[in-house]
């Protein structure tokens, strides 16, 4: 590529100015990420690139990236980063895929590699001297950049260090070891000689020397000339070692780990930043510390993006001489609980999964429905609750043999459970198991004699102990955060509750097994939606952010799909928003919908596609912003949110759920909101008593 064609390049972007106080030279690679829990994150973009680099650019300095990028790297990715005012300029697309790796993590923190790309591929995609933009690292710069050399074939290193020291040249380097170098130590000392920093791994040090002391290390390094080194030891801080003293050790911040991954590769981003700032090494290590214990709070790779205040609290107590603290960091369900949700929602293909994988769990619950000669289902809840019973009817009722709608609970409750034919089952649905209303309508459906299942994540809850069968959503959750992973783990529970009931009745038995085989796919295309998603959603959330109003709009199983929406934005990202179904929107909400306001029109393929079209021409035709959530290009002009494609209309609300969680996480940054924004904890007590208050009223 010319520099011309880098200048121009979309990956690339344009260099905004010759000269940075940082520049990062790596890797980028796509990473499937196993949590010890078994969960999956699937193709997160990598690479010690971004994690260096976004380690420098959170202290305000102007900092640059050279690497190079296969044609599937998520260029969303690139264009957050950039919008973060990094200089992409110095990468280099190519042809041929990213490395791709699957990143395995153990509960003691050990981590493991797998490469599902050639092992060659490392080597094609490591940078070369021609790949650093000219005037990066001339001599006519006022200052010196630092140039972190991260972690790559211990060839390719070589060749970019030899660049930066050739005639003409200036910078300070520091040099990231690479967990396949060879063990010998004489080529990896003579490249260490060269630079102004070496920053070994702990154990990729100790499997070099043969032996594991970093502070013993530390002196021999220097005693055969290696300037300056800094060792990185994970949960065990750094070790500090110049000429002329002994190895100085950083203790690391005390955080609460929700996500390693990087976590070294942001150390030596801000050790980078400090050097760059004119710090001593030691201090700047401190930086490096705090850098890496505010990413090590966090998941994502972007994630220090949005936790400069994080690592500026952590690096005020290195330079106070107090030892970071965990509460310096707010904890979940505060401050920073958007990382809560967050992993929420990357998690939800593996909650498909396993509820798909305990679907046998409901045999006992059929068997009562079928022995009490069960006609008619009804589905009740509050909130996600309910917004899952709605979503899951369509379904229940195309395949289980019987009649299904659902009901608020609280109008079941106090205006319909008389009227409800003996035969009746009553799902009440309740993740917490602890909802008033609903605890109150299984009640009033047992008075009235009708056969109670309760659907919750907590088996021996309340609304669980006066049921007749329970079925268990029961997933893990990892804080306080808008409802996702608990949302997808009830209405995948109640669809498979509709293959186990049809199963028995085969009233239509191609219609039963096409469905049950859409069932096992969904998984992979949750997966797929997250990728899909990723970049438009945010795209979305910053037109979005500030509006007065936005409305969410769908129909039949969809129209739960936009109250789940609209409801994300009022749990976190505090923003006004409404529900409607899609024809009510022409009758109502037409006539207060003003131009350039955002109307997200969740419209997978199904039953209702024509009328959601002509409501999309009539969105464009008053000027709104339509955002478009379906499995196919919007037929008009609008935003689009696309979810994987290929599964009927009865399943889709698993998949319409993913985009429309990520613009409320998105928005609930952009916002600066947290999770409910309850402004102290006696309104928290006082909002949950509200809801789990029973009260038994006597019916209409």
């Amino acid at each position: 590529m010319t520099e011309n064609e880098s200048l121009m390049s979309p990956v690339a972007g344009r260099q905004r100015r010759a000269e940075h106080d940082v520049i990062v030279v790596g890797n980028l690679t796509i990473d499937d990420v196993v949590h010890p829990n078994g969960e999956t994150t699937m193709a997160s973009p990598g690479g010690n690139t971004i994690y260096a680099a976004t380690g420098a650019l959170i202290w305000g300095l102007s900092v640059g990236v050279v690497a190079r990028v296969g044609t599937d790297f998520p260029v969303a990715a690139l264009d957050r980063l950039r919008g973060a005012g990094l200089d992409t300029g110095g990468l280099r697309s190519i042809d041929g895929p990213t490395v791709r790796n699957w990143v395995i993590y153990e509960h003691d923190g050990h981590r493991s590699w797998v490469y599902r790309t050639p092992p060659e591929r490392s080597l094609e995609v490591a940078p070369g001297p021609e790949d650093i933009p000219a005037g990066w690292t001339n001599q006519k710069q006022d200052r010196a950049p630092v140039v972190h050399v991260a972690a790559m074939p211990l060839g390719a290193a070589a060749g970019i260090v030899g660049h930066l020291r050739a005639e003409g040249r200036r910078a300070i380097v520091t040099l990231d070891t690479h967990e396949a170098w060879p063990a010998g130590r004489d080529d990896v000392l003579a490249l260490a000689r060269r630079v102004d920093v070496f920053v070994p791994s702990h154990g990729e040090l100790a499997a070099m020397l043969g032996y594991d002391d970093p502070e013993r290390a530390c002196r021999e390094l220097q005693a055969e000339g290696v300037p300056a080194v800094v060792v990185k030891c994970g949960e065990k801080g750094a070790v500090v070692s110049t000429p002329g003293g002994p190895p100085v050790r950083i203790a690391p911040p005390d955080v609460a780990v929700l996500d390693a991954t990087g976590a070294g590769d942001t150390f030596c981003g801000g050790l980078a930043a400090g050097l760059a700032a004119g710090e001593s090494l030691v201090v700047a290590a401190q930086r490096g510390a705090a850098t890496a214990g505010a990413a090590l709070g966090a998941s994502g790779s972007l994630r220090l993006l949005r936790r400069a205040g994080v690592a500026e609290r952590l690096r005020s107590c290195y330079a106070q001489g107090k030892l970071p603290k965990a509460t310096l960091l707010p904890k979940p369900g505060e401050d920073y609980d958007s990382d809560v949700m967050e992993r929420e929602i990357t998690t939800i293909p593996a909650v498909i999964r396993d509820r798909l994988e305990l679907a046998g769990q409901a045999a006992t619950t059929v068997e009562r429905l079928r022995e009490s000669r069960i006609r008619q289902v009804v589905l009740l809840g509050c909130g996600d609750s309910g917004f899952a019973c709605q979503a899951a009817a369509l379904a229940l009722n195309r395949h289980s043999g019987l009649q299904v709608h659902w009901e608020h609970a609280l109008d079941f409750a106090r205006y319909g459970v008389r009227y409800h034919a003996s035969g009746t089952a009553v799902v009440v649905v309740s993740f917490s198991g602890k909802t008033g209303r609903t605890i109150e309508a299984a009640h009033q459906a047992r008075a009235f004699g009708h056969l109670v299942i309760a659907l919750t994540g907590v088996p021996d809850s309340p609304i669980a102990k006066g049921a007749d069968c329970v079925l268990s959503a029961k997933i893990p959750t990892f804080g306080l955060s808008p409802g996702t992973r608990t949302y997808t783990a009830m209405l995948v529970t109640l669809l498979t509750l509709a293959a186990e009931l049809g199963a028995n009745v085969a009233a239509s038995p191609d219609a039963l097994s096409r469905y049950a085989t859409d069932l096992q796919r969904l998984p992979s295309l949750a997966e797929e939606t997250l990728r899909l998603s990723e970049g438009p959603a945010y795209a979305a959330a910053e037109r979005l952010a500030g509006a007065r109003m936005i409305t969410f709009l769908g129909a039949g199983p969809n129209e739960a799909s936009a109250k789940f929406g609209a409801a994300k934005l009022f749990e976190g990202a505090q923003q006004i928003a409404l529900a409607a179904n899609v024809e009510e929107w022409a009758h109502e909400q037409y006539f207060i919908t003003r131009p350039s306001e955002p109307v997200v029109l969740v419209a997978p393929s199904g039953a209702s596609s024509d009328r959601a079209a002509e409501i999309l021409s009539e969105l464009n035709y008053i000027e709104a912003l339509p955002v478009f959530v379906g499995d196919q290009a919007p037929p008009l002009p609008a935003l689009h949110l696309p979810v994987a494609a290929g599964i009927g209309e009865e399943l889709s609300p698993v998949l319409a759920s993913i985009p429309l969680s990520q613009i409320g996480l998105h928005l609930m940054r952009l916002n600066g909101k947290r999770s409910y924004n309850f402004p102290d904890d006696e309104a928290r007590r006082e909002h949950y008593d509200t809801i789990h208050r029973v009260t038994i009223g006597d019916p209409a």
